[in-house]
């Protein structure tokens, strides 16, 4: 750390109230395996904050923070717009002028895009729905609305569109007529067929829309285009027009779920799920519960809402906390994810390790087997990479083990080429 913010630091003196603050404030076990940038940013990462969290942060000012790793920080995880809000009401004397001005900066461009953003959003809906195709927005400029009651207190870099499958072609047909081109061109037909998006870039190369039918990663998939999503759609407000937009309950189902299948690995995702929270006080419980179990994602959806307890503490239901105390593994994994915070990384769940979080938090013991046999048949890297949380990797070992002569004594031609890729199909289709 440079002279002039170690000078700045020294500058900034708790006042009397901080110290008596201190010695009454609750622990926080939470963020206790963060390191102390990423214990920062958690603080900061919030729209709203109560006394004990101000004492913390300007406690935590006052221990000499790595500044420049905060800013890098709060760009990587997509919270820069609610850290620099926040430092600047609280502490302003302690933050360096250079690392100030970089925030200053980046929350101008994060204003401007934001707008350029939501205007086309409404736009290409209006095309869209011209030429008889229905779009969901999902994250974006609906999800700041609905979950931060502001468009410019959340970064995003495309426009995502959940769209039925049969609906694409013609989906993509109206974007290349409003001056886009798909970028994801050159693959071939097989990649084509497990592909669950298709990303366009307009041509003056600012702005990007992501057409999605399903959420994937590795061999692990979820269905996107459901049925259900388009009855219950719900108007969001936005600057310009008032769109339909998911309803609050779908909404955190698929947030949860998207974090679980890229493991968390951006802060700014267990904020969203914190922030629909506290904002929707009203959410029916029942219905979530309900619709996670016949989506086959109810254990993705309390290690969601876990990670936003955990790390911004948000009030859950009781019978949303007893089951997540009650679970075998969530409780164990919140600890260890977003990885790039904690103050061990080596520790924690990276997204390479999406297969074995998947595994680990199926709903069913038959769906777990199932991707387990898919994990087996193809020899994925998570069976033989030693992993300490992954409690299931001991038998898919020898799972592996035992398939493998089976599947070298079973000639290929016994089965036909079609049969077999029906049964691989069917077995990915979870």
């Amino acid at each position: 750390m440079g002279q002039q913010t170690r000078s700045t630091i020294a500058r900034w003196k708790p006042s009397r109230r901080l110290k008596t603050f201190r010695k009454q404030r609750m622990p926080r076990s939470g963020i206790s395996a963060m390191s102390i940038e990423g214990r920062l940013l958690i603080l900061c990462a919030r729209t709203v904050v109560s006394e004990f969290v101000r004492v913390e942060i300007e406690d935590l000012v006052c221990d000499g923070i790595n500044w420049d790793l905060v800013w890098q920080m709060s760009k990587a995880h997509g919270v820069a717009p609610l850290v620099y809000r926040n430092l600047a009401a609280i502490c302003p004397a302690a933050v360096p002028s250079a690392i100030h001005e970089a925030f200053r900066r980046q929350n101008q461009a994060t204003i401007l895009m934001n707008s350029v953003l939501a205007k086309e959003l409404v736009a290409l809906l209006d095309v869209l729905a011209a030429k008889g195709v229905t779009a969901i927005p999902f994250h974006g400029s609906t999800l700041a609305q609905v979950a931060y009651g502001d468009l410019n207190l959340r970064e995003w870099e495309d426009i995502e569109l959940i769209v039925e499958q049969g609906a694409v072609a013609q989906a993509g047909k109206v974007l290349w007529s409003h001056g886009y081109q798909r970028t994801n061109t050159d693959i071939d037909a097989e990649a084509e067929s497990r592909e669950s998006n298709h990303v366009f870039l307009k041509r003056n190369g600012v702005v990007a829309v992501n057409l999605q039918w399903g959420l994937s990663r590795h061999h692990v998939g979820f269905r996107l285009d459901r049925s259900a999503l388009w009855g219950r759609l719900k108007p969001v407000g936005l600057p310009t027009k008032t769109v339909m937009g998911l309803c609050p309950e779908d909404l955190l189902i698929l947030l949860c779920v998207h974090g679980t299948i890229h493991a968390w690995k951006q802060l700014k995702w267990v904020c969203d799920i914190a922030e629909l929270v506290r904002r929707k006080p009203a959410l029916d419980w029942s219905r979530v519960l309900f619709q996670a179990s016949e989506w086959g994602c109810r254990r993705m959806v309390l290690l969601g809402l876990a990670m936003a307890q955990n790390l911004f503490d948000i009030a859950l239901p009781r019978m949303v906390s007893h089951e997540i105390d009650a679970d075998a593994d969530i409780p164990a994994l919140v600890c260890r994810m977003p990885r790039p915070l904690l103050n061990h990384p080596d520790q924690g769940i990276d997204p390479d390790c999406t297969d074995a979080l998947s595994v680990t938090i199926k709903d069913s013991s038959w769906e777990r087997w199932k991707l387990g046999l898919i994990l087996c048949r193809v020899d994925a890297e998570v069976i033989h990479r030693p992993l300490p949380w992954f409690r299931f990797q001991r038998q898919l070992r020898l799972m592996s083990v035992c398939m493998k002569p089976l599947l070298r004594s079973v000639p290929k031609r016994i089965v036909p080429v079609r049969v077999r890729h029906m049964i691989v199909g069917w077995l990915q289709s979870s």
